[in-house]
């Protein structure tokens, strides 16, 4: 399942289980984010044709990372509203 739709059930259950693992998948997508970047600048140095389609990979992988963040977000909001305890996830 997503972060967001993660949050989400957190925020409807107030359950905190659905968020406690958001750091770890943070740290992946932060980490797949910067995998397909210099995946994508070696492939663009190889084969500059592809270097619009890989620059659409690259803002891809950014938006989709910064949906991440702000799941994060969501998640210390939510936290804060169960326990009114602040967190930082990111």
């Amino acid at each position: 399942t997503s972060m967001v739709d993660d949050a989400l059930k957190a925020f409807e259950t107030k359950e905190l289980s659905y968020i406690l693992d958001f750091k770890d998948r943070e740290d992946t997508i932060d980490a797949m984010r910067y995998s397909i970047f210099r995946e994508a600048i070696s492939y663009m140095m190889e084969e500059p044709k592809y270097i619009t389609r890989c620059t659409h990979y690259i803002m891809i992988a950014r938006y989709l990372e910064r949906c991440g963040d702000h799941a994060c977000k969501m998640a210390e909001k939510i936290h804060y509203m169960i326990t009114g305890e602040r967190i930082e996830v990111r």
